[in-house]
């Protein structure tokens, strides 16, 4: 009876241990917070939430820069060149559209994207791939009389995150700022 105990006592902490090794890390479920607060960058965009969207804590910004009465037009994310991954974020107001109606909606069709959440449309949050098979979660979002565009693009790899819906987040507090403001 001893020895099965010993023997019990013995593999119970190899067990534990083997549960609490696992390769899989825990989804990360941290909100973006304000993607617009201090510190920024591109003059706008949330130095934390960037780094919590893309997974990066190293990476470079360029942009718009708002000053001398400049609007925002682009903010581009990505890795430093030191680093082996390319993962990043891009925002971008277009004005006038790139892409027509009919354009957008053949979009949606072969992205099989899904309409943006209530009182944020129109717009479609999908999935596709770029050049270089990497996975790239995007909005697009558009005033009713399709003039303005704004997308944003964030390629996925951050791990345990959600990038679709980390891009729904980010376009539905950019939108009222970059998109709902008469340019």
């Amino acid at each position: 009876m001893r020895i099965k105990r010993s023997i019990a006592l013995a593999v119970a902490p190899l067990s534990l241990l083997a549960a609490c090794t696992s390769s899989e890390p825990p989804p990360d479920t941290r909100p973006l917070g304000n993607v617009t607060q201090a510190p920024l960058e591109c003059d706008l965009i949330s130095a934390n939430a960037i780094q919590i969207a893309t997974g990066l804590d190293d990476y470079k910004a360029f942009g718009t820069k708002m000053d001398m009465g400049r609007r925002f037009e682009s903010c581009t994310v990505s890795e430093k060149p030191d680093q082996e991954d390319d993962r990043g974020l891009m925002i971008e107001i277009f004005e006038p559209s790139p892409t027509s109606p009919e354009g957008l909606e053949n979009t949606k069709v072969s992205a099989q994207g899904k309409d943006l959440p209530g009182g944020l449309g129109p717009g479609f949050a999908a999935r596709r791939k770029n050049e270089q098979d990497q996975t790239i979660a995007f909005v697009y979002g558009w005033t009713p009389d399709h003039k303005r565009l704004l997308s944003i693009n964030i390629i996925e790899g951050a791990p345990g995150r959600d990038s679709l819906a980390d891009a729904t987040e980010f376009f539905r507090q950019l939108k009222p700022i970059l998109l709902d403001k008469p340019a």
